[in-house]
Order: structure tokens, then sequence, then C-alpha cells
């Protein structure tokens, strides 16, 4: 009976622990509208940050609001600083790939080591980029899917970066 007892008050007192990961912390985005072809983009971005952003095949994320769409994809890893920066069309046609962001045509994201003051240094720069009518900090903490995002645009980047490359002869 006392054992009964001592089990029944175990499963009253027992607590959960569970993890979150939250992605959000190690990234940066910035929202670009422009009028720009996204290679001319890309030259400007590239020159700002002096990178060197290449396309790779397209992004492709699913949400409630899009499944299977393409968006241009954009890739550089600064082995150096240990940066990943991202340049993504925010959309494809009528879709948009993040909907809470439907102003933004482009999204500059940055994984890595970039303070605040040097990602307002990138907006303020690219703001004085002629066709480039608007950047923003993005607020990812109100968007919903951020993490998932963030995960898929990870095992993406992963996807490309483990593929052999090609031994020229």
């Amino acid at each position: 009976m006392v054992e009964r007892q001592t089990r029944n008050k175990m499963k009253k007192n027992d607590k959960k622990i569970s993890f979150v990961y939250d992605l959000t912390d190690e990234y940066h985005i910035i929202g670009i509208c422009s009028h720009l072809k996204e290679y001319k983009l890309c030259w400007n971005i590239n020159k700002i940050l002096n990178t060197n952003l290449s396309k790779l095949e397209d992004f492709s994320f699913n949400t409630k609001n899009v499944t299977g769409e393409n968006f241009s994809f954009f890739y550089y890893n600064d082995h150096n600083n240990r940066n990943n920066i991202f340049l993504l069309s925010n959309k494809n046609d009528n879709l948009v790939l993040l909907d809470k962001i439907p102003e933004a045509d482009f999204l500059l994201i940055i994984k890595g080591v970039f303070s605040e003051k040097r990602i307002e240094e990138v907006i303020s720069a690219l703001k004085k980029t002629s066709n480039i009518l608007t950047v923003f900090s993005v607020n990812m903490n109100k968007i919903k899917e951020m993490n998932t995002f963030l995960t898929e645009l990870e095992l993406y980047q992963m996807s490309f970066e483990e593929r052999p490359k090609k031994i020229r002869r």
C-alpha cells in the first residue's frame, strides 16, 4: 500500500524537461525591396560585404501557403570569419517565401558573428545603393515558422557543401 501511494505521488510530481534550441540567435536577416535583377543586387552586396556570393540551385521551402516552389539562392562561405551569407529571393511569381514579410523582394541572411553595429552599417550601405527602395532588419521572433525555415536552410547548405568537388584533369 505504501509503495502504491509513493508511486502515485511520483506521478503527480513528475515534470517534463524539454529542450528548445532557438536558431535565431545565430542569424541576422535583412529584408530588401528592390527592382534590381538578382545578379545586379548580388554584385552590389558583394561590393559592400567584400564577398563572392555565387548562385546555386534554387531553394525550396514548404509552408502552408507555399509547396514545392523554388526561390533563387546565392551563397558565400567566409571561412576566415566563420560566417555564412545567403541571398534568397522572397518572391516567385505571386508566391512569397516568408509571408510575414511580403514587402521584401530578397532576404539577406547572415549566419555567424556579425555585431549589431556591422548589421546597421550593411543596411546603411544598401540603402545608399541605387534602385534599392528600402532595407530593413527582420524581427525573427515575430515569424512563427522561423526556426523551421532556418533548419531547412542549414540542411540545404549542408547538402551542397558535402557534395564531392569535381576533379579537373
